[in-house]
C-alpha cells in the first residue's frame, strides 16, 4: 500500500485531475490549500524578496492531494494520468508529487472495527 502526494500549482487540473482518479477506482482523495516555504518567505520577508523569481509563477497557494493506494497495478495508472494531465497544459511549474510506502491504514468511527 502507497500513499501519493500531489502538490498541483495550476489549479484548473484539479477538477480532472480528481474525476480521472474516480475513474481509475482510486476515491478518497484529501484536498488541502498549502504554501511552499520559498512562496511564504518572499511575500513577508522584504530582505528575501529578490527570490521570488525562483519560485513558480508567484502564487501563494497550491493544492496538496493525498490519496491511500493499494497495489502497484493503480499506482502506476495515478502517477501516469496525473504525468499526462500536466504534460497536456503545456505549462511550466505545474507541481510535484511523491509516493512514500503505507504500513498501516484503517478507517475510524463507530461502524468500523480497528
Amino acid at each position: 500500500m502507497y500513499l501519493l502526494f500531489a502538490v498541483i500549482e495550476n489549479e484548473d487540473l484539479l477538477d480532472d485531475l480528481i474525476t480521472g482518479w474516480m475513474d481509475l477506482g482510486i476515491g478518497g482523495a484529501t484536498v488541502i490549500e498549502t504554501t511552499g516555504a520559498l512562496q511564504l518567505i518572499t511575500q513577508h520577508i522584504p530582505i528575501f524578496a529578490g527570490l521570488r523569481s525562483l519560485t513558480s509563477g508567484g502564487g501563494r497557494h497550491n493544492k496538496t492531494i493525498f490519496t491511500a493506494i493499494q497495489t502497484d497495478e493503480l499506482l502506476d495508472s495515478a502517477v501516469s494520468f496525473l504525468e499526462n494531465l500536466c504534460q497536456k497544459s503545456e505549462k511550466p511549474h505545474q507541481g510535484v508529487y511523491f509516493v512514500t510506502p503505507l504500513s498501516h491504514f484503517g478507517r475510524l468511527g463507530i461502524n468500523h472495527t480497528p
